[in-house]
């Protein structure tokens, strides 16, 4: 990479803490990237996936009396996105470098837009009292809330997922939903996460996340921080199998009594997204690293 564009990274990444969110962790997989590699998706693809998921956000950012900014660097081989927020300005920082990756399907990216975003729009879980709503809450928003916003109407091309979805996430799809155009949608949205997840794995030299073999561990609190990728993954399937409707024109927790880590956020939470207090064991935030305090006694 060249020296310019990684003193252009490093100054967008350059924010104080609390005020800049990654889907990634630091990485030197940029070392891997090359302009010429045969990748899955164009620049002129690369733009457009971003353009179509940020335009579903214009009037919720407008809402909240913000607009959304894009640096969309297609030459610039970071493998990572990020988001940020400048006064009224909410950022969202898209590189090329983890767009070429052969893991990164076209929809795959779709859903690391979907997860930069979330870090403005998801709310609850936040990182502490800040801004950004934590890694794991963006994941979840990006299957659950944003997937079906930006690719809800689709219908033909969700349909096509028919042909390529694996027994079990079509059973787990098929039970959480009745309607034959939400399962199209489930089975294509667990698809992106799929390829999120590889990618994931490959990061942490960790074995290749599965479907069937959900992470069981059980975090004390609240874990703000990068999941591991079986962790991420389950989270992205849930978010997918959550038919909870989720309002875009409301970040939940972010105005309540009690502050954006209190009692109070996560109930308004708890309002669009799926909870053990819904009868359901499916579409919950996975406890790999959500802790709910939420009980029927409040």
């Amino acid at each position: 990479m060249a020296v310019s564009t990684r003193l252009m990274t490093l100054t967008l990444l350059a924010t104080s803490l609390g005020a800049h969110a990654s889907i990634l962790p630091p990485n030197d997989l940029y070392l891997e990237d090359n302009l010429e590699m045969v990748a899955n998706m164009t620049e002129a693809d690369f733009k457009a996936i971003i353009e179509g998921v940020v335009s579903q956000y214009r009037e919720p950012a407008a809402k909240q009396g913000a607009t959304i900014s894009v640096n969309a660097l297609w030459t610039n081989s970071t493998v990572n996105a990020s988001a940020q927020q400048t006064g009224n300005s909410w950022i969202i920082n898209m590189y090329g470098g983890l767009a070429r990756r052969p893991e990164v399907t076209p929809d795959g990216f779709a859903m690391v837009v979907c997860h930069e975003l979330g870090h403005h729009f998801a709310g609850f879980a936040f990182k502490g009292q800040s801004w950004a709503a934590n890694e794991g809450q963006s994941d979840y928003f990006a299957t659950h809330a944003c997937a079906r916003r930006i690719w809800g109407k689709q219908t033909s091309a969700n349909a096509e997922f028919r042909k390529t979805i694996g027994e079990f996430e079509k059973s787990k799809c098929d039970e959480a939903y009745t309607e034959q155009t939400d399962r199209d949608l489930c089975y294509r949205t667990a698809a992106a996460g799929m390829s999120l997840a590889t990618l994931l794995s490959k990061l942490g030299n960790s074995s290749e996340p599965r479907f069937e073999t959900p992470d069981d561990n059980k975090v004390s609190r609240t874990n703000d921080n990068h999941p591991a990728a079986q962790c991420r993954l389950d989270t992205y399937f849930q978010g997918a199998l959550c038919g909870k409707q989720f309002d875009a024109m409301l970040i939940p927790g972010k105005k309540v009594s009690g502050g954006r880590g209190g009692l109070d956020a996560e109930k308004e939470s708890a309002k669009y997204t799926c909870t053990e207090l819904d009868g359901k064991s499916f579409g919950l935030r996975p406890t790999c690293w959500f802790r709910s305090r939420l009980t029927l006694k409040n």
